[in-house]
């Protein structure tokens, strides 16, 4: 019975030490040769021209609008022009109120001293007094657990300007080039030139000193822990939308973890951007260049007597039968990887291309037009920015060049919240870790809490049970900063969905007031992760939460762009947590009284 045999690979096997033979490479038999090439069909190639010179044509636009958030039916009412080409797109999404949302008096005071130094530099000095008296810091009455921040503010109180209070006043007397012509009544009537240069000065630097989003719509979603927008460009491709407008709309759905790029965002159908008022519209780039055989580490020499880099070695991949990858990859390194060549396309940060056409001249004179790589039959496609699943889509070959950041400057976490599963207690846990205050100091919560719990004891005896040997206790305690959540039913019209959520829910303490009377705390959470949702508890998707958890920081961030401007933002970042957690919370039992008095 005859058997198939076959090879992957054929090694020689050295005899001797001697490489005079090797290098000699003698043919015994060049018949052989020329009857191996014919059966393997090589007398009968058809790519024996290499590439010599191509011309490639393509559409190129840069993105114009933008919406921050889910995109509805109104999408191009609440939609923005993004004119500013000179602002990351990372700073756009994620940016929020530092200096209006909540107070915040570091701010406020290094802004009114910014100032006061610049009425000494302009000239102006013997203002200062008077602008202190009108525009008087005042430090927040109740510094909390703060005491470092309170006693900073109580330095300042009375004795700086108030930065935040300037700035709201000097907005109302903005001309319409943006620059200050005139200054409040008070506290000086008739404002000099030196003053007025100083208040303009102050205005640049307030405007640039940290980006915010003045008002605009908020991209985060608290109910999924990360960011949601959308970006458009007009380009000449079929409409997406269905209302006559020639754009393509690019949306991620999912970004949180910091690192913005290509693959975070997907063109689907959906509503329109609307148009810019400043329109963007798409210019034809024409390129003509010589292709560059694509090098990499390990590949085969293309010449006899060439040797390849020992540092890679594709020939040692090691793999199991079912991981087909890395055949593939092999069989592409070492048989196909001196066939690709690549054409260096220059476009601008922020824009949004396609090729039209591609055509290639070889070594022969032959002019070949190359299509498309795009199986429009396939659903998997490694760079496209569309659902394939979905089937073939008019953004197939768009490539979108975000403005996007490489390495920011980011500081420590101002505000940072864990959500962890407690399965004792069958529920989940935000705890707040750091909270931002609003005298602009980072406060360790828990920190905080062991103060607390210094102070007011731990012993919760509650009337006259002194002479007791045990006390009942309802519930146990849990840290002021650990904030519960409770799994509800996601559809409430429907409870046998099976689908579930998981609601925030405030803790309640119990206890006496200086009457002796009881008293009942509601412990809300102070940061702006759990706590800024307009009044109403935070809802979370059940699946946001997963059993390793999740960590939500905000963090200062620093960054030089492409034109050498500073941009500074406070954001956000989601990163997995450290597993499960156990608060120790209970219900319903009894524990020692504890003693009042020594041995």
């Amino acid at each position: 019975m005859s058997s198939i045999t076959g090879w992957l690979r054929l090694e020689p096997l050295p005899r001797t030490t001697d490489l005079e033979i090797a290098l000699e490479a003698r043919i015994a038999d060049p018949l052989w040769f020329l009857a191996r090439q014919r059966q393997l069909g090589e007398f009968a190639g058809q790519d024996a021209g290499s590439p010599i010179v191509a011309r490639l044509e393509a559409q190129v636009s840069r993105i114009s609008r933008f919406h921050a958030g889910p995109t509805e039916t109104d999408a191009a009412d609440q939609a923005i022009d993004y004119i500013d080409q000179n602002l990351p797109l990372e700073v756009m999404v994620e940016r929020e109120d530092v200096r209006h949302q909540r107070v915040n008096a570091a701010m406020a005071v290094e802004a009114g001293l910014h100032f006061a130094r610049l009425l000494d530099q302009h000239g102006a000095g013997q203002f200062r007094s008077d602008f202190i008296g009108h525009y008087t810091f005042v430090a927040p009455a109740d510094a909390g657990f703060d005491p470092d921040g309170g006693a900073a503010a109580q330095l300042h109180s009375g004795r700086v300007i108030d930065g935040a209070l300037l700035h709201e006043e000097l907005l109302a007397h903005l001309g319409s080039a943006a620059e200050l012509t005139s200054l409040p009544a008070a506290p000086v009537p008739s404002p000099t030139a030196e003053l007025l240069a100083a208040a303009n000065d102050w205005l640049v630097w307030w405007s640039q000193f940290v980006n915010e989003p003045a008002g605009a719509p908020s991209a985060w979603k608290p109910n999924r822990l990360e960011y949601g927008f959308a970006v458009s460009a007009e380009l000449d491709l079929p409409n997406l939308s269905g209302s006559g407008d020639p754009s393509v709309t690019l949306h991620a759905d999912e970004y949180r973890e910091g690192d913005l790029d290509w693959f975070a965002f997907r063109a689907a159908e959906g509503p329109s951007l609307g148009q810019s008022a400043q329109p963007v519209p798409p210019r034809t780039v024409t390129r003509t260049v010589i292709p560059t055989p694509v090098t990499y580490s390990g590949q085969p020499s293309n010449r006899f007597w060439g040797f390849e880099d020992a540092k890679v070695s594709f020939g040692h991949l090691s793999s199991g039968a079912g991981e087909v990858g890395r055949f593939l990859l092999a069989e592409f390194a070492l048989l196909y990887g001196d066939d690709w060549f690549v054409l260096p396309i220059d476009m601008e940060v922020g824009s949004v291309g396609v090729v039209d056409s591609l055509t290639i001249v070889d070594t022969f004179g032959i002019e070949t037009v190359v299509p498309r790589s795009v199986d429009l039959n396939s659903r998997w496609n490694m760079f496209s920015l569309t659902d394939r699943r979905q089937g073939p889509h008019p953004a197939d070959s768009v490539f979108f060049l975000p403005p996007t950041l490489t390495s920011p400057h980011t500081s420590e976490p101002v505000e940072e919240v864990a959500l962890f599963r407690d399965e004792m207690a069958n529920m989940v846990w935000g705890v707040e870790r750091r909270i931002l205050s609003d005298n602009g100091v980072v406060v360790d919560r828990y920190a905080e809490h062991q103060e607390q719990a210094t102070v007011e004891g731990r012993q919760q005896l509650v009337g006259d049970v002194q002479d007791a040997e045990v006390v009942y206790r309802l519930a146990s305690t849990v840290p002021k900063q650990w904030i519960p959540f409770v799994p509800v039913p996601a559809d409430r019209q429907d409870q046998l969905s099976g689908a579930v959520q998981l609601e925030q829910r405030a803790m309640l303490r119990y206890g006496r007031d200086a009457n002796g009377g009881a008293e009942v705390e509601v412990i809300e959470p102070r940061g702006q992760v759990l706590g800024a949702n307009n009044g109403e508890p935070l809802v979370l998707a059940e699946e946001e939460v997963p059993r390793e958890g999740a960590i939500v920081d905000r963090t200062f961030q620093m960054v030089r762009w492409t034109d050498g401007s500073r941009h500074v933002w406070l954001g956000r970042k989601v990163r997995p947590g450290r597993g499960e957690g156990s608060s120790g919370l209970r219900f319903d039992y009894t524990e020692p009284v504890p003693s009042t008095t020594s041995e």
